[in-house]
């Protein structure tokens, strides 16, 4: 099949044989009519996503179309590899990790581009989280559980090959793509948040990019596939069940760099605080695998001071953002720095 460039050829013709390819499919069933909804537009940096309302014989009567993106963010992917690290997710993993994720009916990508699409379940009738608003400590246990359901898969033997398609926490377009950014990123925080910020969380940021090599190689002391982006918005609740979405940023490293950004990003300050180690500890008796508390937290502190990068990164294009987008890194990086400094994670770097 040929990979659609644009939501306009996702056609009733291609989504019928896209369709028809999933053996939890009919494979008589056929697409007479598709209208497409974009949604998220105010949470996707990276991707083009829309709600597919398909008319016709034996089909679904929605589906979820991921598209690459049009602006910047598809040139900052095509170098992480994120487009391709997603659906090696769903093509590899997905299914066989004890991680729950929509159903997917087809993950297709060229060959000679970062073009590709995929058709995912629609979860419109659960609950997805606002990151804006943040996760209950309720909400963040059923994830962590999630998470090390699929760090202890894993470093399963068995499993080792699915981790080939992943690359390292700590890669060369990492260290010179994104550890940068963050200065000139930082100066809009500062500038838009008028925020006040600890003195040695000041000096830290002015630091990070001397700094920031400290952390990554203490991220990659384990080889664990990691989310990599595990945010609110990636999230979706039915009661005691969760699915998880969204693997562009997944990674291979060490486990407690999921728990730290979670936990530290997730969860608004106030119903955070005083949970950091304690989540951490249920985090490990849930892993079954080895992986000392000592080694652990420290990973943690260093992953809490790291990650502030993501958020920060994101604000180098405020002129750009949609205003839900600003208020969401700037409330993001005050939720980083408050962690930082509950969790004292900058003495950790040397």
């Amino acid at each position: 099949m040929t990979v659609p460039g644009s939501v306009d050829a996702l056609t009733a013709c291609w989504l019928t044989e896209a369709l028809r390819s999933d053996p939890t499919l009919s494979d008589t069933l056929t697409v007479d009519g598709v209208r497409a909804e974009r949604i998220a537009m105010d949470s996707g940096f990276s991707s083009l996503l829309y709600r597919l309302h398909l008319t016709g014989t034996g089909v679904p009567a929605t589906v979820i179309a991921k598209l690459p993106a049009e602006s910047e963010a598809r040139g900052a992917m095509e170098l992480l590899g994120g487009y391709r690290r997603e659906l090696a997710f769903y093509r590899n993993v997905a299914g066989r990790a004890p991680l729950d994720t929509p159903h997917v009916y087809t993950a297709q990508i060229a060959e000679d581009s970062v073009d590709f699409v995929l058709l995912l379940e629609d979860l419109r009738d659960w609950d997805n989280a606002d990151h804006l608003v943040g996760l209950t400590v309720e909400q963040t246990r059923l994830a962590v559980t999630n998470l090390a359901g699929l760090h202890a898969w894993s470093v399963d033997p068995s499993n080792s090959a699915a981790l080939q398609h992943f690359p390292s926490l700590s890669t060369p377009i990492v260290r010179d793509l994104l550890v940068p950014a963050f200065a000139p990123g930082w100066q809009v925080y500062r500038d838009r948040s008028g925020a006040a910020v600890p003195r040695r969380i000041a000096r830290f940021a002015d630091r990070f990019a001397e700094l920031a090599p400290q952390a990554l190689a203490a991220l990659v002391e384990h080889s664990m596939l990691l989310h990599g982006d595990i945010r609110a918005d990636n999230m979706f609740f039915d009661g005691g069940r969760l699915k998880i979405v969204d693997f562009q940023f997944a990674s291979v490293g060490s486990g407690a760099a999921d728990i730290a950004y979670l936990v530290s990003q997730g969860l608004p300050t106030d119903a955070r605080r005083g949970h950091d180690e304690t989540l951490m500890r249920e985090y490990l008796g849930m892993l079954g695998v080895p992986y000392r508390f000592d080694d652990a937290w420290r990973h943690y502190r260093f992953a809490v001071a790291y990650l502030m990068v993501l958020p920060v990164i994101i604000l180098v294009g405020w002129d750009s953002l949609p205003e839900r987008s600003r208020a969401l890194c700037l409330e993001l990086t005050s939720r980083a720095i408050a962690a930082i400094d509950d969790v004292d994670a900058t003495e950790v770097f040397a």
